[in-house]
């Protein structure tokens, strides 16, 4: 699986949410509202979920093992980097 674009959507809210971004794997499959999240000095993406009845998240799409998250994190936020350079 490759990563083959990153678009990033600065947040309008201050507070944890960073940014969102969406995801092109492949130049096939997009996952679209990824959020970027630095809460207590930790910075991590929360990937898009639905709420259900019970009131608790799901997510829709995720990582199935710990090394595609940490490439997909490191990744989106060092195109967040990239983004925050350009509005400079």
């Amino acid at each position: 699986m490759e990563i083959t674009d990153v678009k990033i959507y600065k947040a309008k809210q201050r507070g944890p949410v960073l940014a969102y971004a969406n995801v092109i794997l492949d130049n096939q499959f997009i996952i679209r509202g990824i959020t970027l999240i630095d809460k207590d000095g930790r910075r991590f993406v929360s990937m898009p979920a639905r709420k259900l009845r019970n009131g608790k998240f799901r997510d829709i799409s995720h990582p199935l093992n710990s090394e595609v998250r940490e490439k997909l994190t490191k990744t989106i936020f060092q195109a967040y980097e990239e983004f925050l350079q350009a509005e400079k």
